[in-house]
C-alpha cells in the first residue's frame, strides 16, 4: 500500500473533544473518526487493526472447534438460539460451539471514556452448547482461556477472573475494573465473588465479655462515625444489613470494615434475587431509623453472618433504637447463633480460599465476559435413553472496540502509538524521504517489493511531504519496523529502526530484508 493511495490524513493536535488518551492518538493518527457521542467510524488503518484482531480470535476459536455463524442483525442472539433448536436434536449433536463477529448498538448506553464505553461497538460473541453441567463449566473456562490467549497474542496481559462466570480483564494502570489475584496459586477473582479463607478455626468464647448495654450515639449512622465516637476500630463493629431475598426479609451480618457481597449472599441463601431493603422497610422491621439496625431483639428475621464475625465477641451493633448502639454484644448469648457463610467482598491482603496465599489487587479493563445463558428457554435434546433434556448454554462476549482502545492505552509513548506486530496495520513502513530523487524512489520501490515477497505487510510512504513530517507520522501511527530511504542510498545503505526504541541500524541494501525480518522477529518475541 502506498501512503499516497491511502490518502493518509494526520492531525498535529488532538481534537478538542477527545476525552481519553487512546482517542486522542487514534484520531490524530487517522485510525478513527468520531461520528457522534459514543459512535466512531473506523478509517482504513483502524479497519486493518480490527481485521487483524478478528483473525487472531478466529484462529483461536477454530482451533477449539468453534464454527462461525452469521445471524440476521435484527435479533442476532435470539436467532442463534432458534437456529440451535433445529441443529441440536439428540445427545450426538453435542457439544456444539458457534461464534459471531459483528456490530452491536445500545441506544441506552451512556458514552464515556472515548472508545471504552460506546453506544456502538464491534463484538465477538460465542456460544457453547453442552449436555452436562460439568461440560458447561469446562466450556466456560475454555472460552475465558481462548479470549485471554488471543489477547496475549495482541500484546496484552489478560487475566481470566472467576465471578458470575468468568471475566477477562487486562492489566492497565488507571483501569476501572478491579480483580484480586493470588500471589501463590495465581488464581484471579472478581472481588464480589472471591472466596476468602476464614481466619478463625474455632469460635471464640463469650464467657469473659461484659454484659451488653445500649449507649447513646446521637445522629451517628456510619461505621466511621460510631467507631470514632466510641474509640474503637471499625473492625470491632458488626453491620446488620437488611435485604430482601426472593421477597423475604433477611438480616446479614458483616464486620464493620468489610463490605457485604450480594452475589455471595444470594448463593449462600440459594435464592434467585437479593436486593437491599428500602429505607421504609428497614424502619418497619427495626422500629428505628436507617443506620441503627442490629441483631439483638430482631424478631422474625433469619440471621446469616460472614465467617469473620464468628471470630468476634464483645462487638458493637446497632440497638434497633433511634440514636443508639449496643456494645459488648456476643452471638450465641445476646442473640441466636446465626448461620455462617463467606459473605464479604474480598480485598487485597485477604487469604486465598484455595491455597492460603495472599490476594493482591490488580486494576484493569474488562474486555470479555463468559456467563451461563440467561435468555429464553434452552433447546431440548434426546439423551442416550431417549429422555428429553435441556441444552446447557454458555455465552461469551468480547468487546473489540474497547480492546482497540486498551491496545493503545497499554502501548504508546509521547510521540504516538506503539503497535504490537500482530495487530499493527502494517508490519513495516518504508519512508521515502525525497520522492523527487529517482534513485531513491527506485530503491524504496525495490525494498518494498522485496519485503512483500517474504510475506511482510508494508506501507510505502511516497507522499510529497517533508522528511520531518514523515518521521512524525511514522511515529504517530506506530508501525513496528521503519525503513528509512534517504541520503545513505548513495552509499548503498538504508536505515532500519524499531518504532519501540528508534535506535538506528545502518544496513546494506542486500541485507535490508533479512535485517527487517530479524527486527520483526525480535518484536514478536521470537515467534511469527
Amino acid at each position: 500500500m502506498r501512503a499516497s493511495d491511502l490518502r493518509l490524513v494526520t492531525l498535529r493536535e488532538p481534537p478538542a473533544d477527545a476525552v481519553a488518551l487512546h482517542e486522542r492518538l487514534l484520531r490524530r493518527a487517522g485510525f478513527v473518526r468520531k461520528v457522534e457521542g459514543g459512535v466512531y467510524f473506523l478509517l482504513p488503518l483502524g479497519a486493518r487493526v480490527l481485521g487483524k484482531m478478528v483473525r487472531l480470535l478466529e484462529a483461536e476459536f477454530a482451533d477449539a472447534g468453534y464454527q462461525q455463524v452469521v445471524p440476521p442483525l435484527t435479533n442476532a442472539v435470539q436467532e442463534v438460539l432458534e437456529a440451535a433448536r433445529s441443529q441440536v436434536r439428540s445427545w450426538r449433536s453435542l457439544p456444539l460451539g458457534w461464534y459471531w463477529v459483528g456490530a452491536v448498538r445500545d441506544e441506552a448506553a451512556e458514552p464515556r471514556g472515548g472508545l471504552i464505553h460506546t453506544r456502538e461497538w464491534y463484538c465477538l460473541r460465542a456460544w457453547a452448547f453442552d449436555a452436562e453441567r460439568a461440560a458447561a463449566e469446562e466450556s466456560a473456562r475454555a472460552l475465558a482461556t481462548i479470549c485471554s490467549r488471543a489477547l496475549g497474542h495482541m500484546g496484552l496481559e489478560a487475566l481470566p477472573a472467576q465471578g458470575d462466570g468468568w471475566h477477562v480483564v487486562t492489566s492497565l494502570e488507571g483501569g476501572e475494573d478491579r480483580v484480586l489475584r493470588c500471589t501463590t496459586c495465581s488464581r484471579a477473582f472478581v472481588p464480589e465473588w472471591c472466596p476468602v479463607m476464614s481466619a478463625a478455626e474455632e469460635p471464640v468464647s463469650a464467657d469473659s465479655v461484659l454484659p451488653a448495654e445500649a449507649v447513646s450515639t446521637p445522629d451517628l449512622r456510619t461505621v466511621e462515625e460510631v467507631a470514632r465516637f466510641l474509640g474503637v476500630p471499625a473492625s470491632r463493629l458488626v453491620k446488620t444489613l437488611l435485604v430482601e431475598a426472593d421477597g423475604k426479609a433477611v438480616a446479614a451480618l458483616v464486620r464493620g470494615d468489610h463490605d457485604l457481597s450480594l452475589p455471595k449472599l444470594r448463593h449462600a441463601l440459594g435464592v434467585r434475587e437479593v436486593q437491599m431493603l428500602s429505607a421504609e422497610r428497614v424502619e418497619e422491621v427495626t422500629r428505628a431509623p436507617v443506620g441503627f439496625a442490629g441483631p439483638v431483639g430482631l424478631q422474625g428475621l433469619p440471621l446469616i453472618a460472614d465467617d469473620a464475625v464468628r471470630a468476634m465477641q464483645g462487638f458493637v451493633v446497632g440497638a434497633n433504637l433511634p440514636d443508639a448502639h449496643r456494645v459488648n454484644v456476643c452471638w450465641g448469648r445476646d442473640f441466636a447463633e446465626p448461620r455462617w457463610a463467606d459473605l464479604r467482598t474480598a480485598s487485597s491482603g485477604d487469604r486465598c480460599a484455595f491455597c492460603g496465599g495472599e490476594l493482591a489487587e490488580r486494576w484493569g479493563i474488562l474486555l470479555a465476559s463468559v456467563q451461563p445463558w440467561a435468555g429464553a428457554e434452552s433447546p431440548l435434546y434426546d439423551d442416550a435413553q431417549g429422555h428429553q433434556q435441556s441444552v446447557i448454554i454458555t455465552q461469551s462476549a468480547l468487546n473489540l472496540t474497547r480492546t482497540l482502545a486498551v491496545l493503545v492505552e497499554a502501548s504508546h509513548d509521547a510521540d504516538g502509538i506503539v503497535w504490537h506486530p500482530r495487530v499493527a496495520p502494517y508490519e513495516a513502513v518504508v519512508l521515502l524521504l525525497n520522492p523527487s530523487e529517482e534513485e531513491h524512489r527506485r530503491v524504496a520501490e525495490r525494498v518494498t517489493e522485496q519485503l512483500r515477497a517474504v510475506g511482510m505487510e508494508v506501507l510505502l510512504d511516497d507522499r510529497d511531504e517533508r522528511a520531518g513530517a514523515k518521521f512524525k507520522d511514522a511515529d504517530l501511527i506506530g508501525i513496528p519496523v521503519q525503513v528509512v530511504v534517504g541520503r545513505s542510498v548513495a552509499e548503498g545503505t538504508v536505515e532500519l529502526r524499531l518504532r519501540r526504541d528508534r535506535n538506528p541500524h545502518r544496513v546494506t541494501l542486500e541485507d535490508c530484508v533479512i535485517a527487517a525480518q530479524e527486527l520483526l522477529h525480535q518484536e514478536l518475541g521470537g515467534g511469527r
